[in-house]
């Protein structure tokens, strides 16, 4: 018979973003939403590739200003306590950080993070060290770095390259300076930071299999740059996309970027791989009433801390 076990691992997770706007209390709860789905996503890729019997479960237990906290909880699952520890003990994939779990995840996606920040999209190469099992990393500047094989085939994949785009998605230019992540495991305390002039690293390119004829989008404008007529659109489901506008005089649409509420734009939608929005090309807007509706879990813990 199969039995739940108790949490086996408790670790406090802090992302962190630093900036003008983190100052003044104004980081918007738009650019929070996306950085929270990639984290999520991200921890959840690197926990399937352990392959153990472990369920992961976040909860958000804290929003301040500029900064969310995540307590990761563990429960595993065997069918006695022998056969629990027997499946800790012959995980391979991720147990070369001293422990599986959340701990070893956390390590990697740190670990991943800043191998991005090593090599910075440049050619690298890389060097098997047998004894180590690990992989070392020279960068163009002749710089070494050595990270365990499972980590290394999480980077060469991409494993969670676009998750970790999100993360970065709010670092702007006079607005939000850094991002860190921050771990604290017992009385360890890990961090990796990621600077403005570093986001271009992790920043990924939109695969575009195919695109939708003219439709109408609800969802709410995100920010606009003039020069090039571009900005982000965010959309009912927390997810921000890119777009044009793609008329003969686009400064028409301009007095919109005042509305604070809903819109719907008419436009034409380019699709991913998962026939999700990845671009879209704007030629109307209309302003709508109402507010954005966040993710329930989110919506409801915003509110219920409200003025905290």
């Amino acid at each position: 018979m199969i039995k739940k076990v108790k949490p086996s691992e408790q670790i406090e997770i802090e992302l962190k973003y630093t900036g003008p706007d983190v100052e003044l209390g104004t980081m918007s709860i738009e650019d929070m939403i996306p950085a929270l789905q990639g984290f999520s996503s991200a921890y959840g890729k690197i926990a399937s590739e352990g392959d153990l019997s472990v369920t992961h479960s976040l909860r958000i237990t804290g929003v301040g200003k500029g900064s969310f906290r995540i307590w990761i909880e563990i429960a595993t699952f065997a069918q006695n306590n022998a056969d629990q520890i027997a499946l800790l003990a012959n995980a391979t994939q991720i147990a070369s950080f001293g422990g599986v779990g959340a701990i070893a995840v956390v390590k990697t996606m740190m670990y991943v993070v800043g191998l991005v920040k090593h090599t910075q999209k440049l050619p690298y190469e890389e060097t098997v060290n047998a004894n180590h099992q690990s992989i070392i990393i020279t960068n163009s500047k002749n710089v070494t770095l050595e990270v365990p094989i499972a980590v290394y085939n999480i980077f060469k994949n991409g494993t969670i390259q676009q998750d970790l785009s999100k993360i970065v998605q709010p670092l702007e230019n006079g607005k939000i300076d850094s991002t860190t992540l921050i771990a604290k495991i017992n009385n360890e305390i890990l961090l990796e930071e990621i600077k403005l002039e570093e986001k271009k690293f992790f920043e990924v390119e939109e695969v575009v299999v195919t695109e939708t004829k003219e439709m109408w989008l609800q969802g709410m404008l995100n920010s606009l740059t003039k020069t090039t007529n571009r900005g982000f659109f965010l959309l009912g489901d927390g997810s921000r996309v890119s777009y044009k506008l793609a008329t003969n005089n686009p400064e028409d649409m301009y007095p919109y970027f005042i509305h604070k509420g809903l819109v719907k734009v008419r436009c034409k939608a380019h699709l991913d791989e998962n026939l999700k929005p990845a671009q879209i090309e704007i030629y109307e807007i209309q302003p709508l009433q109402g507010h954005l509706e966040l993710p329930k879990s989110l919506d409801k813990f915003l509110r219920d801390n409200e003025g905290s």
